[in-house]
């Protein structure tokens, strides 16, 4: 695990320039999109980060993001479950919707807003992403019962009435 805190903010197109490498932490309870998916906001997202320009010269970062034993939901007993979330970052710096537009698929566009980088927003997004679409305990049971037979009632037949009518033709 990373032993330092990630600043808040960062200018991203100056550390592209000099193709400088982040490593650190965020506070898991600092990301509150991520945590609404969470049944615990306990524990850090280690965080490494590599800017550079690509050979058009536009700003990048990638890297890795990473939780260990994160507690959410089990979808079949609703259970909390741990299981650790990794992600790869492949992000370019935009200034708008255009250049948005004209990146290659493999970049996922970020929009920069005030020349800052909000740390925690990006890593924020970033472990939304890689959140797993279903996660359960292999060994739970499924409650399939809703009630005991007990509890069910014969309901009568409303056209009892009418098979009396008919056997009498």
């Amino acid at each position: 695990m990373f032993e330092t805190e990630l600043p808040r903010f960062l200018d991203p197109r100056k550390l592209c320039d000099g193709q400088q490498t982040i490593t650190g932490y965020v506070e898991l309870s600092m990301l509150t999109g991520f945590c609404s998916y969470l049944q615990s906001d306990q524990g850090k997202v280690s965080v490494e980060l590599h800017f550079a320009r690509d050979n058009a010269h536009r700003p990048i970062i990638t890297g890795h993001t990473s939780v260990k034993n994160v507690q959410i939901s089990c979808q079949r007993c609703l259970d909390a479950i741990g299981i650790d979330i990794i992600g790869d970052m492949n992000v370019a710096i935009v200034l708008n919707e255009e250049q948005a537009d004209k990146l290659p698929a493999e970049y996922d566009p970020w929009l920069l807003e005030d020349k800052k980088l909000d740390m925690r927003e990006l890593v924020d997004h970033e472990m939304i992403l890689n959140i797993p679409i279903v996660a359960y305990h292999s060994d739970c049971e499924v409650a399939v019962e809703y009630g005991s037979k007990e509890t069910v009632q014969e309901k009568p037949n409303p056209f009892k009435g009418l098979e009396a009518l008919l056997q009498k033709d």
